[in-house]
């Protein structure tokens, strides 16, 4: 019932939020993980910053393209507080220290190895969540990101 519920009051919040403003919708499911780096990673420790969870897959094209442009976003607004979390299922530590190499701009980066967080956001491939900097989600996207989507959701988080 509880991942139901979440599931229909995160659907409203999108649709809501599909015009490009709106309430913030629900509090964003904590969790924690560890980077490629190693470095541990709570979600309710980014309080006061925007971050973007990127959902994604080294094998999946949509998901690298995504996984770009968010990049180069956070580079972009690295004064603002933006943090960007590129989080993946199903891979090795070796598999994502290959894929994240060739980025010219560095986010968080870990596993998601029980796919626990993919399931708590209810994510397919490739999903992105946008959350304010009070820890509400924003908008989710479950498709390919488009410039012009994100820029209209960075506005909404900065």
């Amino acid at each position: 019932m509880r991942r139901i519920t979440w599931m229909v009051v995160l659907t409203l919040f999108t649709c809501a939020l599909a015009g490009g403003g709106g309430p913030p919708g629900p509090l964003a499911p904590d969790f924690a993980f560890q980077t490629i780096n190693g470095q541990a990673v709570r979600l309710s420790a980014l309080r006061g910053q925007a971050v973007i969870i990127l959902f994604g897959d080294v094998h999946c094209t949509v998901c690298r393209d995504n996984d770009q442009l968010l990049r180069l976003y956070q580079d972009e607004y690295v004064d603002r507080d933006l943090t960007v979390i590129s989080l993946h299922a199903h891979v090795t530590p070796l598999d994502l220290a290959c894929y994240d190499a060739p980025f010219l701009f560095g986010v968080l980066t870990g596993r998601d190895p029980g796919v626990v967080i993919f399931h708590e956001y209810h994510a397919t491939l490739p999903t992105t969540v946008f959350i304010d900097r009070r820890g509400r989600v924003r908008n989710v996207v479950h498709a390919r990101l488009d410039e012009s989507t994100l820029v209209r959701d960075l506005q909404g988080l900065l």
